[in-house]
C-alpha cells in the first residue's frame, strides 16, 4: 500500500508538472507573442537540434503550433523535464503545489472554453465558407476543409456549442459549480479529440491535452477518477478553505487582463468576425465573361487573397493582394514574388478588368449567398 501510495503521488505530481510547463509554454496565439519568445528562447536552439539530428527535419515550425514536429518535440523535453521534477519535489511540498497546479489548470481550460465559445457564438471559428470554397466541388475538399466549412453554414449550432462551452469556462470559476464544470470539459474536449482524429484536423495534441488536463482535476485522491456524475467527490484540494493569499485579486487580475484581450478584436469589428469585410471591399466571387480566357472565376477573400480558378481542370491559384494609390493590383504568390497588373473597378455594374498573365479578363460579380448551403433552413416535417 505504501509503494501503491507512493507511486500514485509521484504520477500525479509529473502529471502537474507537465500541464504546468505545457500553460507556460505553448503559445497561444490570441495572447500575443510572449509566449513565443519565451518558448523560443529557452526551446528553440534545443528542439531544432533535435529535429535535425533525430528526425532529419529543419525546425520550420517555429510556432509550436499543433501536430508538427516542432510541438511533438517540445511535449517530448516537456515530459522529461517533468519526470525529473516529480522526483525533485519533497513531500511535505506536494500539498500545496497541487494546490496552485489546479489553480492554474482550472483559469486555463475556463480561458479556453469561454474564448473558443465566444468564438464559436460570433462565427469566428467556424465562419461562413468563402466563395472559393463554395465553388470548391465536394469531392476535392480535403476532410478538415469540408468539416470546417459544414459547421460554418450554420450558426444555430454555432451559437449552441459556443453556449456550452462557455457555460462550461464559466463553470470553472467558481467553486460550487467546479466540479460540474470539469464534467463538461471533459464531455467538450472528449467530442473534440474525436473530430480532431476522424477529420484530421490539425490540433489532436493540442485537444488530447486539454482533455488529460481536465481528467486531472476531477480525480480523488490517489488518481482515481470520477465517472458517477450523481456522486461528488468527497474531497478535493479545492475544499481548502485558502490556499493562495490574495487568490480573488490574482483571479480578477489575470482573467480580466485575458477576457479584455479575447474581447478587442469583438469590439474592433463591431462583433461581426463573419461579414468583415477588407478595405478594399472586393470581397465576393467575380464570373469571367472574356470568352477566350482560361479562367472560370475570381475569388476575393476577405483576408486580401485573390484566387483565380481555371475552368478546365478547377485548379486554384491564390495571390496576397493589395491595391496601389495608383489603382493597380498589386499581387505576392506563394514564393513572395511581387507584380503590378492593371486593376479598373465599375462599382455600376460590378464589374472588373484585370491584366493578368499578358491578358486583360474582365469579370463580373455575381450572389454568392443566395447558394443553397448559405441558406437558414429548418424543416420540422419533410411532407
Amino acid at each position: 500500500m505504501k509503494f501503491k501510495s507512493i507511486f500514485f503521488r509521484k504520477v500525479t505530481v509529473f502529471c502537474g508538472f507537465f500541464f504546468l510547463q505545457f500553460i507556460l509554454f505553448f503559445p497561444l496565439s490570441f495572447l500575443n507573442d510572449f509566449q513565443l519568445k519565451i518558448t523560443d528562447f529557452i526551446f528553440g536552439d534545443f528542439t531544432g537540434f533535435i529535429l535535425e539530428f533525430f528526425f532529419n527535419k529543419k525546425n520550420s515550425r517555429i510556432d509550436y503550433s499543433s501536430d508538427s514536429y516542432s510541438m511533438l518535440v517540445l511535449i517530448i523535453v516537456l515530459l522529461l523535464t517533468s519526470l525529473i521534477f516529480s522526483f525533485v519535489i519533497k513531500k511535505k511540498w506536494t500539498k500545496h503545489f497541487l494546490l496552485i497546479t489546479e489553480y492554474v489548470c482550472v483559469i486555463y481550460i475556463s480561458v479556453i472554453l469561454i474564448k473558443y465559445g465566444v468564438d464559436k457564438i460570433f462565427k469566428a471559428q467556424f465562419p461562413t465558407p468563402e466563395p472559393n470554397i463554395l465553388f470548391t466541388r465536394f469531392g476535392n475538399l480535403d476532410k478538415d476543409i469540408l468539416f470546417w466549412s459544414t459547421i460554418g453554414t450554420s450558426k444555430i449550432y454555432n451559437i449552441i456549442m459556443g453556449s456550452i462551452e462557455f457555460f462550461s469556462g464559466a463553470l470553472l470559476l467558481f467553486k460550487r459549480s467546479r466540479f460540474l464544470g470539469s464534467l463538461l470539459a471533459i464531455i467538450s474536449f472528449s467530442q473534440i479529440l474525436i473530430i480532431n482524429i476522424s477529420f484530421d484536423i490539425s490540433v489532436k495534441l493540442f485537444s488530447l491535452i486539454l482533455l488529460l488536463m481536465s481528467l486531472f482535476l476531477v480525480r480523488k485522491s490517489g488518481w482515481e477518477f470520477i465517472l458517477k456524475i450523481i456522486s461528488l467527490p468527497k474531497k478535493t484540494f479545492f475544499d481548502q478553505t485558502s490556499f493562495l493569499p490574495y487568490k480573488t485579486f490574482i483571479k480578477i487580475l489575470i482573467l480580466g487582463t485575458i477576457f479584455i484581450k479575447i474581447g478587442i478584436p469583438y469590439f474592433n469589428n463591431d462583433f461581426d468576425a463573419e461579414n468583415k469585410d477588407n478595405s478594399f471591399n472586393l470581397t465576393g466571387v467575380y464570373q469571367v465573361t472574356s470568352s477566350k480566357s482560361p479562367y472560370q472565376y475570381l475569388f476575393f477573400h476577405k483576408d486580401q487573397y485573390l484566387i483565380l480558378m481555371e475552368k478546365s481542370s478547377e485548379k486554384m491559384t491564390s495571390f496576397h493582394y493589395d491595391i496601389s494609390f495608383d489603382n493597380q493590383i498589386i499581387l505576392q504568390d506563394e514564393q513572395y514574388r511581387i507584380s503590378k497588373h492593371f486593376f479598373v473597378r465599375n462599382k455600376k455594374d460590378n464589374t472588373i478588368i484585370f491584366s493578368f498573365d499578358h491578358q486583360k479578363i474582365h469579370a463580373k460579380a455575381i450572389q454568392h449567398n443566395k447558394m443553397n448551403a448559405l441558406q437558414d433552413r429548418f424543416h420540422f416535417l419533410v411532407d
